[in-house]
Parts: structure tokens; sequence; C-alpha cells
């Protein structure tokens, strides 16, 4: 079994959660968890137009530390627990022998396997305007201006540790409000199913969570 490399920090709690949903995946399928490696990071913010702007190189060095010290440690697989950290990785060159799994990649895997079309993107600001999710065969919406400060805000108080019923609400709100016809949700920043999994949202859209999907069919790849 390969070992793998977790890269957290940029949202603690998110990185918690992924390692938990990996454990009770591996109780449900009866699978010995691998070797992991847990690196929990304070990376840079970078979850704004201007946020990236000022931050990308810095955080991209970090990146490029984080992959080498959980490659120096014997991993020969690795996955970043932030979407929108995502943008960074993929313009690195990196170590040799180290696969990085991608957070996205697993989640539209789930989504056409369920032959879902049109969905609410949520996540932070540099993530929707973002290629991350718009692939071809899909609709991919962003919440108008007003929704993404809402949840921009969210982002933030789960950040700072704060998880609660009111922003369920406020999540929820933004969902139900949104004008266009949609068959599901993907909570495209992970602090989002964070949130969903303390105070589980009320819509009847399906939900594509970005931390528990991967996790839970991560196991494959190991």
């Amino acid at each position: 079994m390969k070992k793998l490399g977790i890269i957290g920090g940029a949202g603690p709690l998110a990185s918690a959660l992924f390692y938990e949903t990996l454990v009770y995946e591996s109780y449900r399928l009866q699978r010995p968890l691998p070797e992991i490696v847990l690196l929990n990071y304070p990376f840079s913010r970078g979850l704004t137009p201007q946020e990236k702007e000022e931050n990308g190189p810095v955080v991209r060095q970090e990146l490029l530390h984080c992959l080498h010290a959980v490659k120096n440690s014997g991993a020969t697989t690795a996955v970043v627990v932030c979407n929108t950290l995502h943008l960074e990785l993929q313009k690195l060159l990196f170590p040799k022998n180290l696969q990085a799994i991608s957070l996205p990649h697993l989640v539209l895997a789930e989504i056409r396997a369920q032959q879902k079309t049109r969905l609410l993107l949520l996540g932070t600001e540099n993530t929707c305007n973002s290629p991350l999710y718009r692939k071809s065969g899909l609709t991919i919406f962003s919440p108008s201006k007003e929704g993404q400060k809402v949840v921009n805000e969210v982002i933030d108080r789960i950040l700072e540790g704060s998880v609660s019923q009111a922003d369920a609400r406020k999540i929820d709100e933004v969902i139900h409000t949104f004008p266009e016809e949609i068959d599901g949700v993907i909570l495209g920043c992970t602090d989002l199913p964070v949130l969903h999994h303390h105070v589980p949202l009320k819509t009847t859209k399906t939900i594509y969570d970005s931390v528990k999907i991967p996790a839970k069919t991560l196991m494959r790849y190991l």
C-alpha cells in the first residue's frame, strides 16, 4: 500500500475532517489504513483575486515546500486539502515519483457518475472564477455578487473556528434563492463541508462535498 501525504492547514478543520473521513472509510471497507504523513502548514491567504495577486508566488513556494516535505517523509501520493490551492498547485513542477490527487477531479467524477449537469458552485472567489470545476458537459453557476459575499464571510468564520446554525441558514438561503434551475450544489471550498458536517444544510439539491467525496474515493489510489 502506498504511503499518503495529506497537506492541510489552509483550513485546519477541513484537514481534520478529511483525515477522519478517510479513517471511517477504511473501517467501512474493512481495509487497513496506509501509512499517512499529515502536514499542517500555515499557508498565506489567496482566497480573493487581490490576495492571489499579492501572495501567489509565496503560496507556490509554500506548496513546493510541503510537497518536498511529504516526499522526503516517504510519501508516494499526496493530496492538498484545499480547492483554491489547486490553482497554484497546477503551476508547479512536482517532486519526482510523487503523485498528486486532485480534489476537483474526484468530485467531478462523482458528478458525472450521477449524470448531473447543472450545478451551483460555492467556494472562494478564486475557485468560482477559475476553470477548476468548469468542464465540458457541465453548466457551472456561481452565486450573485451578494451571494458570494455571504459565502466569503461564512468561509472566513469557519477558518476562525466558528461553525454555526446561523451560517448554515445563510448558505441554505444562497442556494434556495439562486434563480437558475440546478440539479446539484458543489461545496467547492473545503471549509463548507465542515459546516455541512456539523450543521447539515437543508437544501433538497444533491450536495457534492469536496472533503468527503475525495476522502472516500482516495482509497482506490492507495
